[in-house]
């Protein structure tokens, strides 16, 4: 990953640098070597803010923090940027390995062995909790429905 710090009326310490390296090692590992990363520490009177800016090829993350400290101000924006990369990962994620679906609902696409494409809809006796479960015993004919009636 390549990093550039930038400190705007505060130096860059030894200590912050290994800060932002380390946050932005742990963004590496879910978003992949491939990143440039801007990082731009400012102090003024009573405030210190940190602006962390990670682009990638999914996408570009920045962050926006102010704090006191310019220690908690970098750890605040590193953990925001580090969110929206998990976010924009599973999404990614999601996307492979759910490609776009043939059936929709509760009706699932079934091949018979001509190669001919029916829709089945499935039953609510299938989830097998609570009523679903009184429902398939009745449909097994495990339940006699007078038995049920009289009681």
């Amino acid at each position: 990953m390549d990093l550039e710090i930038t400190g705007r009326g505060t130096q860059v310490t030894a200590k912050l640098r290994a800060q932002a390296e380390e946050g932005l090692a742990r963004i590496e590992k879910i978003l992949g070597p491939k990143c440039m990363a801007k990082v731009v520490l400012s102090c003024e009177k009573n405030r210190c803010e940190a602006e962390v800016t990670v682009r990638n090829t999914i996408s570009t993350f920045s962050s926006h923090t102010s704090a006191k400290d310019v220690e908690v101000a970098l750890k605040d924006a590193l953990d925001k940027v580090e969110m929206q990369a998990v976010k924009a990962r599973k999404k990614v994620v999601t996307t492979r390995h759910h490609p776009d679906h043939d059936a929709t609902g509760t009706i699932r696409r079934q091949t018979t062995d001509a190669g001919e494409v029916t829709s089945v809809k499935k039953s609510p006796a299938t989830n097998k909790t609570g009523v679903g479960k009184a429902i398939a015993a009745i449909e097994d004919g495990e339940i006699d429905t007078e038995e049920v009636e009289a009681a």
